[in-house]
């Protein structure tokens, strides 16, 4: 990296209302820390993370399919710096309500279950991917509820947990895939306490958002970068708003292990280097 230009970091802005707050925060903080850092917004993961092999970002923000699509693409020349505290070891979970007989995967079978698109992280590959291991395939095993994907603010179509909860309470679906660290906002945002929902399986544990390091960036600059990243206080009321707003109590240093999962879910797609959305 020329040490004559600042660090850019890119990042989508999948947040409009308040993407240009939590950057303009996170760029103040390193300024101000000594190590001078810009930033730049791409509308989609594909545009940013084209951009980030080129070598013209040199550090992205990324969603899990993005990072780990980074990782893949590049050979494992791009590679994890850090996260936050709320991405570590997340979990899927489906849901039935307590009130039907689903208790149990087996009651699944031929039953219909609401999931995301095939390329959501948490809402169908790394579910699907580990059922599969456990005898149980999202794809055959079952029915899919009929959900109508919406656009987000990027313009890409998702089914997103809201949709998800929603067909499961109304009994559109018998079951359905659910980020857990986003039930109990579910829970409370649709008048239900957790006595209505049965978890009726699990995912093994995955990592979820991550900064990602561009090909060749040098490891004294990326070393630098998770330092001062990592040195972010809640209490400090430079970045506590932008803490708040990105959900996170601390970042953490991460490595590649932690989307070793998606990795292999997305090689068992055959999605590999086909989407970073």
């Amino acid at each position: 990296m020329n040490d004559s230009r600042p660090l850019l970091i890119g990042a989508t802005a999948a947040d409009p209302a308040n993407v240009v707050v939590i950057w303009n925060a996170i760029r103040r903080w390193f300024n101000e820390h000594g190590m001078a850092v810009e930033y730049a917004l791409y509308s989609t993961y594909d545009a940013l993370d084209r951009a980030l092999l080129d070598g013209a970002v040199d550090v992205a923000w990324n969603a899990p399919m993005a990072h780990a699509q980074s990782l893949l693409v590049s050979g494992g020349a791009c590679r994890t710096l850090a996260m936050r505290d709320t991405d570590q070891d997340v979990a899927s979970v489906i849901v039935a309500l307590r009130s039907s007989d689903i208790a149990e995967l087996d009651d699944l079978r031929g039953r219909t279950v609401a999931v995301g698109v095939p390329t959501s992280t948490e809402l169908r590959l790394i579910p699907g991917h580990q059922l599969r291991a456990q005898g149980f395939d999202l794809e055959t095993d079952c029915r899919h509820a009929s959900l109508e994907p919406r656009a987000a603010s990027n313009g890409v179509r998702w089914i997103d947990d809201f949709l998800i909860f929603d067909a499961v309470k109304d009994g559109r679906a018998d079951a359905g895939i659910i980020f857990e660290p986003w039930l109990a906002h579910l829970l409370r945002k649709r008048g239900l306490s957790e006595d209505d929902i049965a978890i009726v399986w699990r995912s093994e544990p995955f990592c979820h958002c991550a900064f990602t390091a561009r090909p060749e960036l040098p490891e004294d600059t990326a070393a630098r970068f998770v330092e001062l990243l990592t040195a972010m206080d809640p209490a400090d009321p430079g970045v506590a708003e932008m803490m708040r707003l990105e959900h996170l109590a601390r970042w953490l240093p991460a490595d590649d292990s932690g989307w070793s999962g998606l990795i292999d879910a997305i090689r068992g797609a055959n999605l590999e280097g086909s989407t970073f959305n």
